[in-house]
């Protein structure tokens, strides 16, 4: 029966609230907020879970998933009779379903999410996703949202399995719970860097260079994982004690501000490169060593380790070195468009300046945030230590601190003057920027080790002021055993340092000098509309 014969045979006021409510917008309540919220999901999230789940590859490991629980379900329970009467069973029950889940929560789904974003590159549908309404974070974090939705599926799926071991008794609630969503949050934080390498990854030779790098790091971490859960991870957490559970809170936020930017990186990387992705980038960093350093201050004042302080000077110098590389490869190219957001006041400039595209700006924002970071926790050290006698000496955090701020500046300072010699229309100018630091570190660690080995007659010989550019030998020498060599090794890189980034901050003046540019009246007019086209009714939370 059609629309028109229906509405026929109903009275005129029915019609007329029939049309009222196909027509018209709700004046309130839970349709008004479906409404404002389906006008508003991401069309990418439907789109994908509409073709993830009509898959081959879905059905069949999900398929395969289930039979592999009800048959260990029955093998499992078939060999403990007659004692799981008596006797708790629960335990071998579970590792076996953590084993059955683990396989498609921490290899399948983060390669199927690679493989659906190099799939819109070779099947050259990601050029008209590019050219749409849909922004490069809508599509990222689209992919990302169904690949969570498919984590709930098997989630779903296992747990009438997962309580049966409950139930048999011999292992805990926490224990369960804190299992699965530990494996939960590895398998979200493999999904974003898997959506990450499919993003790098955008001719045929990369993609399947990355295929293989992923799905060898998916399957040694699925591997990694379930052995430690079946050899320590059920007793080690049976009965944990209070410290844990600020652990996991810290854990869980920081997982979250990283996977936020692993997530805006890989948005970056597939979007327009005229486009502003260095301010939301530099800012999700921030905000994560922010957070990072907070929890260790928070560790260091409650149990009184210097060894944590040191440990996140090293994670730091690491990461910051690796995007280091990314950052003086950026191309510093802006679109008037972008340049629109630029500052325009005085201070706005002097301090958020640093967070706009630019290889020198990266460079320096980098340097200041490492360096902060280090003056930070000299100073909760030396608050702590009210002597200056350990001011470089045995397992100082200023000695370590100020060495790896030296060679951070260094050897990125030296990266980012060797990319400025290449075009900035070169297409893997990030990759290459990042195995030009690999071979930059290469060098300056072996060369002189083989030389001093060849004048030494090819016998072992100690440290000495030659080794001054050897990060890991010059900064264990500087905070366990300080010398006259590793005394001119300071002044060695101390002189080069201020050199380097003296250097890179004239160099950086050309990024400084970009200004603000006025909108034009008819983007003016059309950023109203949309204004006001947003404050409509619609909204459920507007007046």
């Amino acid at each position: 029966m059609s629309q028109a014969s229906l509405m026929g045979n109903l009275p005129d006021d029915q019609v007329a609230e029939f049309k009222h409510r196909i027509s018209e917008i709700p004046d309130g309540g839970w349709e008004r907020v479906w409404l404002w919220f389906s006008e508003r999901i991401n069309p990418i999230v439907v789109k994908e879970v509409r073709q993830s789940l009509k898959s081959k590859q879905f059905t069949i490991s999900f398929g395969l998933t289930l039979i592999a629980a009800v048959g260990w379900t029955l093998i499992a329970i078939s060999l403990m009779v007659p004692r799981i009467y008596y006797m708790p069973g629960g335990l071998p029950l579970l590792a076996g379903f953590f084993c059955i889940l683990t396989l498609p929560l921490m290899v399948i789904i983060p390669f199927s999410a690679f493989r659906s974003l190099t799939a819109e590159t070779e099947d050259s549908t990601f050029e008209l996703l590019s050219i749409s309404a849909l922004s490069a974070s809508q599509i990222v974090y689209g992919k990302m949202a169904s690949a969570c939705l498919q984590i709930v599926l098997y989630l779903s799926a296992l747990a009438p399995c997962i309580v049966l071991t409950y139930l048999l008794r011999g292992v805990g609630l926490f224990t369960i719970l804190f299992l699965l969503g530990l494996t939960v949050v590895f398998s979200i934080s493999e999904t974003a860097l898997a959506l990450l390498f499919a993003s790098v990854a955008r001719t045929r030779m990369l993609q399947n260079g990355m295929a293989v790098l992923a799905l060898a790091g998916l399957l040694l971490a699925f591997f990694g994982w379930t052995a430690l859960l079946i050899n320590e991870g059920f007793d080690e957490f049976s009965n944990p004690p209070r410290e844990v559970y600020v652990v996991i809170f810290a854990l869980l936020t920081i997982v979250a501000l990283a996977v936020s930017l692993v997530l805006r990186a890989a948005a970056a990387a597939i979007d327009f490169p005229s486009e502003n992705h260095s301010s939301p980038l530099r800012r999700r960093l921030l905000g994560l060593l922010t957070l990072v350093l907070f929890w260790v201050l928070f560790a260091v004042v409650a149990s009184s380790e210097g060894a944590i302080a040191i440990s996140l000077l090293i994670g730091a110098f690491v990461v910051l070195m690796f995007i280091g590389a990314l950052v003086t490869g950026e191309r510093g190219v802006i679109s008037p468009r972008a340049q629109r957001t630029l500052p325009k006041t005085f201070f706005g400039r002097v301090f958020l300046t640093w967070f706009y595209p630019g290889a020198g700006l990266g460079y320096i924002f980098l340097v200041c945030m490492f360096a902060a970071l280090v003056v930070t926790l000299a100073c909760v050290e030396l608050y702590y230590d009210s002597s200056l006698n350990n001011f470089f000496g045995d397992s100082s955090v200023v000695a370590a601190g100020y060495m790896l701020l030296c060679y951070l500046v260094i050897y990125l300072g030296i990266n980012r003057l060797l990319m400025m010699a290449f075009s900035r229309q070169l297409p893997v100018r990030m990759i290459g920027s990042t195995a030009l630091l690999i071979v930059l570190l290469v060098l300056a660690h072996l060369l002189p080790l083989l030389f001093v080995y060849y004048m030494n007659d090819y016998r072992e010989f100690d440290y000495g002021w030659h080794q001054a550019f050897n990060i890991v030998w010059s900064t264990t020498e500087a905070v366990e055993n300080l010398s006259l060599d590793i005394g001119a090794s300071i002044v060695i890189v101390t002189l080069c340092a201020i050199a380097v980034f003296g250097l890179n901050l004239l160099l950086s003046t050309r990024d400084v000098m970009l200004v603000r540019v006025a909108q034009p009246p008819r983007v003016r007019d059309e950023v109203g509309a949309e204004t006001q086209a947003a404050a409509s009714p619609a909204d459920p939370f507007a007046d």
